[in-house]
């Protein structure tokens, strides 16, 4: 990892905000607008309920179906977002006393999405409505297929909007108020619930999950679903999710994203050895012997997706990806892992990446990206794709094994046409021993969860070494400064030698909570040699 360390100004935002200087700083370091700080410092928490007409109108007919006592079928998806969209609006519906079914689809054999061949057993079955959740904006052909056996469908989506959508209604972002146009599909019905029931924290708790899974922007009425989505977790509000934690320490967004989400994903993307659909009730009891033995075939399941997932990343790693966009493919990768192999390599090589595996007659893949190149905007235009979604920084496609060819050159050609995209460190911001006190600190943890786009790390030049010791995994020191010194704590893959002295520290501030003792710290990533 390299980093690149910056000089920020804080000056006139200290003032104008009335905010500290580490605040400060890394908000400047951070570019953003006036109103997106202005949203960042905003006090309130609150969530509230969208008051868009479509939304109004979906509570509305949702309630015709209690009155007139029609089954309502829920039709999800098979990621994190989808699978707590479909607990949520099941639970919604089971609170309002309405009946109800639902159904995810297997991801290998039916694909992305409600198909018409659902919606005609869902016809066979005695329901009238059909309510999508996180899906259903490219559903054309069970759209019209609900039309011809005389049922209404209602689409709650928020993927992107490339063509018109004749369903009875539509619920979505694009038709809400600005404070929700980063909702994923979960937050998506979560509006219905808020708006029908009011606050639900385990509906809250859901929503975090599929937000932050889905990886949407840390902004607005999201953020605030997060945050308070994260402290119903901490608060026992989803009993279902607890096994699921590594450990009972403070649950924040990344304990959600690398401890609770994957394992959610794990199901659907190993079907072959598991049933995405058990998960909703899953999620959604309150039994502690269903949970527990539930959580362990969970688990389970997540250390096999590992570990196949660790196996492509192996192989995918001597495969040639000197290419700007390097596009991988060998015959052992599986479809459900290739998402996950993308990202990881992604991050890896700082560039765009796809990883594709072959089914049929026809190769399916999932593409990463990094800042600086839209995805959904690159492969807009392509005709090689049968299939084609996603937005700005994940994609999938599925290319016919004959066009695979066109295909692959089509994107090196365009990549040419394109500015290099150039690498550059995470950024550090320098700032002083005196912006480390614990008051700093806490007025910057007030900020979290952080948004995606926000700098966070600090650096620090020559900081004085007053104590080091050294255990397996991790070396914690202590700072000596005017300001009553600061901890610093460094993890490691196995004991490491602790420093005689620094030239520059990179790292995080976090606040060091030990039984009644609070103190100043910073998570050690790096030590930089020149300080540059």
């Amino acid at each position: 990892m390299s980093y690149q360390i910056i000089e920020a100004d804080g000056s006139a935002l200290q003032e104008a905000c009335s905010i500290g200087s580490l605040t400060a700083k890394l908000l400047a370091a951070s570019n953003f607008s006036s109103e997106q700080i202005a949203d960042l410092l905003d006090g309130s928490d609150e969530v509230r309920p969208s008051r868009c007409e479509a939304v109004d109108r979906c509570c509305r007919r949702l309630m015709q179906a209690k009155a007139n006592q029609e089954k309502v079928f829920v039709a999800g998806d098979y990621d994190a977002d989808g699978i707590c969209s479909t607990a949520i609006m099941k639970d919604l519906l089971d609170r309002l006393g309405i009946s109800n079914g639902y159904y995810i689809p297997d991801r290998f054999k039916e694909g992305y999405g409600l198909s018409a061949a659902t919606v005609e057993l869902v016809h066979q079955k005695g329901y009238h409505l059909i309510l999508t959740v996180d899906n259903g904006v490219k559903c054309q052909e069970a759209i019209a297929k609900a039309h011809e056996l005389g049922m209404e469908i209602i689409i709650t989506d928020h993927h992107e909007i490339e063509e018109e959508i004749p369903a009875d209604l539509l619920v979505h972002p694009d038709v809400m108020e600005p404070d929700y146009a980063y909702l994923s599909g979960a937050g998506v019905v979560l509006q219905l619930s808020l708006n029908l029931l009011g606050r639900v924290d385990s509906h809250l708790a859901l929503a975090a999950i599929a937000l932050i899974g889905d990886v949407m922007p840390l902004w607005r009425q999201t953020r605030r679903i997060v945050k308070q989505g994260c402290s119903a977790i901490a608060h026992g509000a989803l009993p279902s999710v607890l096994p699921l934690l590594r450990s009972k320490g403070e649950i924040d967004s990344t304990a959600v994203a690398f401890q609770i989400v994957p394992k959610l994903n794990s199901v659907g993307r190993m079907n072959d050895s598991s049933n995405v659909n058990t998960l909703v009730p899953f999620l959604l009891t309150t039994d502690p012997n269903y949970i527990a033995s539930f959580a362990v075939q969970l688990n389970r399941v997540n250390d096999a997706r590992r570990r196949c997932s660790d196996q492509t990343v192996k192989i995918a790693e001597q495969l040639d990806h000197d290419a700007a966009f390097p596009i991988l493919f060998e015959e052992s990768f599986e479809e459900g892992i290739v998402g996950l192999a993308a990202g990881k390599l992604s991050r890896q090589w700082h560039k765009p990446v796809l990883v594709f595996a072959q089914a049929n007659e026809v190769y399916k893949g999932s593409g990463r990206s990094i800042p600086g190149l839209n995805l959904f905007e690159f492969f807009r235009e392509f005709e090689e794709p049968s299939a084609f979604g996603g937005h700005a920084m994940a994609v999938g496609l599925t290319v016919p094994c004959e066009r695979f060819e066109a295909f692959v050159a089509h994107v090196e050609t365009k990549m040419k046409t394109l500015p290099a995209i150039e690498e550059a460190g995470d950024p550090a911001v320098l700032i002083s021993e005196a912006d480390l006190r614990q008051d700093q600190i806490m007025e910057l943890e007030g900020l979290r969860p952080y948004p995606r786009e926000m700098v966070t790390l600090v650096a620090i030049r020559s900081p004085r070494i007053q104590s080091c010791q050294a255990y397996d995994r991790v070396t914690r020191y202590h700072f000596d400064s005017t300001c009553g010194g600061f901890d610093g704590v460094q993890f490691t893959s196995a004991r490491s030698e602790p420093k005689e002295s620094i030239d520059c520290l990179i790292g995080t501030p976090s606040l060091n909570r030990f039984r009644d003792r609070i103190s100043a710290q910073v998570v050690i990533e790096a030590f930089s040699e020149s300080g540059e």
